[in-house]
């Protein structure tokens, strides 16, 4: 489906007592300060990195069901800002837009016309100009939404489930659905009920109105406590973040608007696994005991999910902790622990024969080295111990590879007996 997008440019005025145009790092430094200032609660910017170029980009979470919005800087002061929004709504591309406006006007940016980009409905200008009127972005959204959903219904046709729609790339969820959205899964009838009624549809869109108001905070806790929180103890501060961004969100919505349906079984449970010992904590208690224990529990990754990187899937844990780089995505829960790396392998002749890839990266193993064969999927890998950190662990080294393709992993254990799932979880990589 083609995206719904912000794309603004601009360039950065000369600034200082000798007026001079910023270097890209700098206009990066100022934007990233004032976004902190100024939006601490609701945008949380990531790291920033140089790009191969030399262009400065900063990466911006803004809602749990959007991509990040990418912006990046220039030496010759030249500015780009992109927001994909059709995941969140038309409510979230309100906010992106007025953001982008605040941002020109406290560092001096002077927005341009801005690059043509595709989008559904009404047209380009919808995804183009950040200040469209909230009419011509409604309509897009709408449209995207109705495109979305009538694929869908096609795919289930055709015998497809649990068909991702508005969910972010990288990870696929697994429940015996019609639909996975961001706010939970849906059946074939709401499917029918929300091509028939657009006020149906929007009940999976997590930010339709132009309001931070209730609705808006318990859609966004409903989007993180879907699909990124680990429904055990959070074990690293990026973990304890989400525990902590979903509580605040529910105790800011609920004195709005105390009518929501709030989810108060999952809410007590966040709050367990947090270690939160309050007196407030006794009002969720008091409403969680009431809802029927044959109600679903929220939470995609109570499940096994899985990873998408570089063209290669691989079915993990839900709980494992997650870190992604361009290179490698890596995981850890339990004792266990997944790195995965993959590339695409060609040769001047063209792509690369799985075979001579894995004689490349996997030809030292020896004569004991393990072999796989699933398909077009060949592999070749290595089992062992290794006692130098003093308590002996048990190691998988990996390597599968297709026509074109190749992909290395490294499974770590502690318990012994995990080495038949270890093997398992190798054989089962495969190209997406």
């Amino acid at each position: 489906m083609a995206s719904i997008v912000i794309h603004a440019a601009g360039r950065a005025a000369k600034r200082g007592l000798i007026p001079r145009l910023p270097t890209g790092a700098r206009i990066v430094a100022d934007a990233e300060a004032w976004l902190r200032a100024e939006y601490p609660d609701v945008v949380r910017p990531l790291t920033p990195r140089t790009l191969d170029d030399g262009a400065t980009e900063l990466r911006l979470a803004a809602h749990p069901a959007a991509p990040p919005v990418v912006l990046v800087a220039r030496d010759d002061a030249t500015v780009t800002i992109r927001a994909e929004t059709e995941n969140a709504g038309p409510g979230y591309h309100t906010f992106v837009a007025r953001l982008v406006e605040r941002l020109g006007e406290a560092e001096a940016i002077a927005w341009t016309a801005p690059e043509s980009g595709p989008a559904p409905g009404p047209g380009p200008e919808a995804a183009d100009a950040p200040a469209a009127p909230r009419a011509v972005v409604e309509r897009a959204h709408l449209a995207w939404l109705g495109t979305t959903l009538a694929a869908a219904r096609q795919a289930r046709r055709r015998g497809a489930s649990a068909i991702h729609v508005g969910m972010l790339p990288g990870t696929r969820y697994s429940a015996d659905a019609a639909l996975l959205t961001p706010l939970g899964p849906r059946d074939d009838e709401w499917i029918e009920r929300a091509l028939a009624d657009p006020h149906v549809a929007l009940d999976a869109v997590p930010w339709w109105a132009d309001a931070t108001d209730a609705r808006y905070l318990l859609n966004a806790a409903l989007c993180l406590m879907w699909t990124q929180v680990r429904w055990r103890q959070p074990v690293t501060p990026d973990e304890r973040a989400v525990f902590d961004d979903v509580a605040r969100l529910l105790w800011r919505a609920l004195p709005l608007d105390q009518s929501l349906s709030y989810p108060w079984r999952e809410w007590l449970e966040l709050l367990d696994l947090r270690g939160v010992d309050d007196p407030a904590v006794r009002q969720v208690a008091l409403r969680a005991a009431s809802v029927p224990e044959d109600v679903p529990l929220i939470g995609y990754r109570r499940d096994p999910v899985t990873i998408v990187h570089a063209g290669w899937v691989l079915e993990v844990p839900g709980p494992f902790t997650e870190q992604r780089t361009d290179d490698e995505w890596s995981g850890a829960a339990g004792g266990r622990s997944v790195t995965l790396a993959a590339t695409e392998t060609g040769t001047a002749a063209g792509p690369m024969p799985a075979e001579a890839f894995l004689a490349q990266v996997a030809g030292d193993l020896g004569a004991d080295a393990l072999h796989h064969r699933s398909g077009p999927v060949i592999g070749r890998g290595r089992l062992r111990t290794d006692p130098s950190s003093g308590i002996e662990i048990g190691i998988l080294e990996g390597f599968s590879a297709v026509t074109g393709s190749g992909a290395a992993i490294r499974i770590e254990f502690d318990d012994p007996e995990d080495w038949r799932w270890a093997l398992d979880l190798w054989h089962a990589l495969a190209p997406a």
